[in-house]
């Protein structure tokens, strides 16, 4: 088992991708223990054939048609009429739109992209620092993972074999709270800052975007409605976000249908890299399982005598340090079942722990040398990633103490898990 552990935190290191590193773990292990499945093929299949699962592609698909027909700039433009003009006003609808399309995406890597390649040009270009609006919507990028549907919880959802509803329905209101806060420090920077304002709008022009702008804002209420409702399940939810997505794209944004098979590709490409990772961690646990290291890790952690809220702060330090250097998903995929039986002897609730895990993840998301989102927003702001790092840096503090707020302050478990 060490040599399956050191090939893949090898492979890590030396920058091949996660999937490969574990894919190489797993290998590594059956050679040398000389333990098989029936079928590795099969074996690595299993692990995709679920009806969950089904519901990554479908919500990046539908992500990457709203981005790529206009629909996420009709929405910005919508917010910056209604609150753009004010001092402050720009970083605050940089924010606003991030939690609007994270309850699309689910990624937080695909909403910083869309709203960053739409608003970091624009509040450099209206006079905020530019050190500030990258570190802004890299921070808030991480909402994308918090605010339901998030592709974390329906992973973590998976493993845990956990509602998914219930899931998302804990997460909603740490998500628009984490955004409130984010949103707060934006107006109270922005007003700090000498800048060009945006225009005030008429009501004829405020109304004129509010109308553009309409599908894209009913979407979330689908989406999220119908699965809070009982109407339909995640996995359905996600695959009429797609039509409705589509649908939006053809009738209010004239898309042509031509544009389709450009979308389904770069869909195809990022759920295909989502899922791969999903493969690869179900054949590294395998060698995990065999080994008993889940088993091994349980007794230690007991014999140590912590209470529930040592436990917590150990096992959070621990994922912040795991986030430097692996993948979300990845993450939740290698630890999870290890850490299970261990939450349920502490009596700590699985539901409670995914919202502290997926918002201690956001800080992942954030941190080098492997936080996404720092190398998404270099992309699409070209700013060398040493700058989004420093950018980022304050709004790190901000996560790490809402973070603490949600494991330390009495009545808030209670408060996430009745939400």
């Amino acid at each position: 088992m060490w040599l399956s552990l050191g090939l893949f935190a090898g492979g890590a290191l030396l920058g091949a991708p996660i999937a490969f590193a574990l894919v190489l773990a797993g290998f590594g292990y059956m050679l040398v223990a000389g333990d098989y499945p029936s079928s590795v093929s099969a074996y690595l299949f299993a692990t995709l054939n679920s009806s969950t699962l089904l519901s990554i592609p479908f919500f990046i698909l539908a992500a990457e048609i709203l981005n790529q027909s206009g629909a996420t700039r009709s929405l910005v433009k919508m917010i910056d009429a209604w609150i753009g003009h004010n001092s402050g006003g720009l970083p605050v609808v940089a924010v606003v739109a991030v939690a609007f399309f994270s309850a699309i995406c689910g990624s937080s890597a695909a909403t910083a992209a869309a709203i960053g390649s739409i608003m970091i040009p624009e509040m450099i270009e209206r006079g905020y620092g530019r050190r500030f609006s990258i570190g802004l919507i890299a921070a808030a990028g991480g909402i994308g993972i918090l605010i339901p549907p998030s592709i974390p919880l329906i992973v973590y959802g998976m493993v845990a074999e956990t509602s998914i509803a219930a899931l998302f329905s804990a997460a909603t209101l740490p998500g628009i709270a984490l955004a409130a806060i984010l949103c707060a420090i934006a107006y109270v920077v922005g007003r700090r800052t000498e800048t060009a304002r945006s225009p005030r709008r008429s009501w004829a022009e405020r109304v004129t975007a509010t109308r553009r702008s309409l599908g894209i804002l009913f979407l979330p209420v689908i989406i999220l409605g119908g699965i809070y409702s009982g109407i339909f399940t995640p996995t359905e939810s996600a695959a009429i976000a797609c039509i409705y997505a589509l649908l939006l794209a053809v009738t209010v944004h004239r898309v042509s249908l031509t544009a389709l098979p450009r979308m389904l590709t770069t869909a195809a490409a990022t759920a295909s890299m989502v899922m791969l990772i999903l493969a690869a961690a179900n054949l590294f646990s395998y060698g995990l399982t065999a080994e008993r290291v889940p088993h091994a890790v349980f007794e230690w952690l007991m014999a140590l005598e912590l209470d529930r809220w040592q436990l917590l702060l150990g096992l959070m330090l621990f994922f912040v340090l795991a986030g430097m250097f692996l993948e979300v998903i990845s993450i939740i995929l290698i630890t999870m079942p290890i850490l299970l039986p261990v939450l349920a002897a502490s009596g700590i609730d699985p539901i409670y722990f995914a919202v502290l895990l997926v918002v201690n993840m956001e800080l992942a998301v954030i941190t080098p040398p492997i936080g996404l989102n720092l190398f998404v927003i270099s992309a699409v702001s070209g700013v060398p990633v040493t700058e989004v790092i420093r950018g980022a840096v304050p709004f790190v503090a901000v996560i790490v103490v809402f973070l603490l707020a949600l494991m330390y302050l009495p009545g808030v478990e209670r408060l996430v898990l009745s939400w």
